[in-house]
């Protein structure tokens, strides 16, 4: 038996622990060191890793907050009220050939798809709101790159799938 003293430690030290532990919904932020933007994303409104974008399905148009939801028709309702007001995404890439699998709406460039997940891991993608872009195999828009048009739709990339590490438009 422990003593009320020791008891109450250990109540306070499980109150301080699910206190760190839980999440914490936060704002998209700057890094104070490089300046450059960091990145979040929720899932169905919690706090996720961007890294596991790539694994729902998701948009960009609060950059630098991404929104993904685990049901695709959730994330449908969602763009088609955002696009009517105004058409900012430029291409839409798929994890898998003929536009299956997990999905994002891109508005944004994206020097480094790892930071969220999409690394070397775009098999079909269709180009919307007569935009054009670029698809490097490399971070920062480098190595081969592979240009996207005008509302063009690749339900497979032939011998790209899955080697693009940067998305950039224009």
């Amino acid at each position: 038996m422990f003593s009320p003293w020791v008891c109450r430690r250990m109540g306070a030290a499980v109150v301080l622990a699910a206190v760190v532990l839980a999440p914490i919904p936060v704002a998209a932020t700057t890094d104070s060191e490089s300046g450059s933007v960091l990145l979040v994303a929720y899932l169905d409104g919690q706090p996720i890793k961007p890294v596991e974008v790539a694994n729902y399905y998701c948009e960009d148009f609060a950059y630098p907050v991404i929104n993904c939801y685990r049901d695709p028709q959730r994330l449908e309702t969602r763009v088609a009220s955002l696009l009517a007001a105004t058409a900012t995404d430029y291409v839409v890439i798929y994890d898998y050939m003929t536009y299956a699998g997990p999905y994002m709406y891109v508005s944004e460039d994206y020097t480094v798809l790892a930071l969220l997940g999409w690394n070397d891991r775009i098999s079909s993608l269709r180009s919307v709101n007569s935009q054009a872009g670029h698809l490097f195999t490399d971070w920062f828009y480098a190595g081969t790159g592979w240009y996207f048009c005008c509302n063009s739709q690749y339900a497979s990339l032939g011998s790209y799938d899955n080697t693009f590490s940067s998305v950039h438009h224009g």
